[in-house]
């Protein structure tokens, strides 16, 4: 099962999502296309972790009437709208929990040491070899060749 993970500081939007994308099923009980003939995707299960925290299953269905005429439609879950409350962000927490002194979200001197003695050398190696590194210009998507390497494997990436 492949697991692709896109991450960036300058995306158009600021958003952590999984999209969890349903393989087509192996015989389609409804031939044919769906509204405007536009073909029929497989179901898409989102689970929106920040900003806006919720659900949403994106599914074909049968519209009402006589005939066989199919269209996407989508299930939501607002974690804000259904509870009337906004979850604070992950700075404001992080804040928060600094002013509080609360340390459980920080790590150690001695942990963050620990790390760079680890993280240093790879950096080090890497400036040395010259490796080219696929960027891409801010407000973009990413770069080209994350596009190119899901599209040889047969993916593409979803915009939230």
């Amino acid at each position: 099962m492949p697991f692709y993970l896109r991450t960036g500081k300058r995306l158009p939007r600021q958003v952590t999502d999984i999209a969890i994308h349903f393989n087509a099923a192996p015989h389609a009980t409804f031939s044919g296309a769906g509204a405007n003939g536009a073909a029929i995707e497989p179901d898409l299960l989102i689970i929106r972790i920040q900003p806006e925290e919720g659900l949403s299953l994106r599914f074909v269905s049968k519209q009402p009437g006589e005939g066989m005429r199919l269209r996407p439609v989508s299930m939501d879950f607002d974690y804000g709208a259904s509870f009337g409350s906004k979850e604070p962000s992950a700075y404001e927490t992080l804040l928060l929990d600094a002013m509080l002194g609360d340390s459980t979200l920080y790590i150690r001197q001695d942990a963050v040491e620990a790390s760079w003695a680890i993280v240093e050398p790879v950096l080090q190696s890497w400036a040395g070899q010259g490796i080219e590194f696929p960027n891409y210009a801010s407000g973009t998507w990413g770069p080209q060749a994350a596009d190119e390497m899901l599209a040889r494997h047969g993916h593409a990436w979803r915009n939230p």
